[in-house]
């Protein structure tokens, strides 16, 4: 396994554990004899959860370069981000490779900001309250190999902006292609 591969599995396991934590939990607590609608409502809200994080990851990280209509991709990117607000203002269709790259973007900055509200653009991913950068992510986005998790997410989407002809930029506002 390379060693981005292997940083990429450790950020997606890590990121997946509190959702598959909460259904496992609160399934525990159910009693086969009693059902519970709180409960059950626990476990329906951590599945959704997970599935929309799920679709987001799939989307960013392993689809292919298929065009993508903007207002499905931006409920897409809204469910993969539970709890984060989202500005959508990618109104036009994502073609050549840029439904991965919004996504993946939005995914990044959202994770690396947690609590912060995001817009998105035709341009890019901002933070209106200032974007933060690990010093290995900011890294990365100079032109450094990964050197951990989040970096790992950092160099595939360095790749999928190639992919798609672009070029990515982070600054404290967040990341912008061109």
């Amino acid at each position: 396994m390379s060693e981005l591969s292997h940083w990429v599995v450790r950020w997606l396991c890590h990121d997946l554990a509190t959702p598959i934590a909460s259904v496992m939990t609160a399934s525990e607590l159910l009693d086969d004899e009693t059902p519970d609608a709180e409960i059950n409502e626990l476990i329906m809200s951590g599945a959704q959860r997970l599935t929309g994080r799920l679709r987001l990851v799939r989307l960013a990280l392993g689809a292919g370069e298929n065009a993508m209509a903007g207002t499905p991709l931006g409920k897409l990117v809204m469910a993969g981000l539970d709890g984060t607000s989202v500005d959508w203002q990618f109104s036009s269709d994502a073609i050549d490779g840029m439904a991965p790259l919004v996504a993946g973007c939005a995914m990044l900055v959202a994770d690396l900001n947690r609590m912060r509200a995001l817009v998105v653009t035709h341009d890019g991913v901002e933070v209106p309250q200032g974007c933060a950068w690990p010093d290995s992510v900011a890294a990365v986005f100079a032109g450094a190999p990964a050197s951990d998790n989040r970096s790992a997410v950092a160099a595939m989407l360095v790749a999928t902006a190639a992919r798609a002809g672009k070029t990515l930029f982070s600054d404290n506002k967040g990341l912008r292609w061109s």
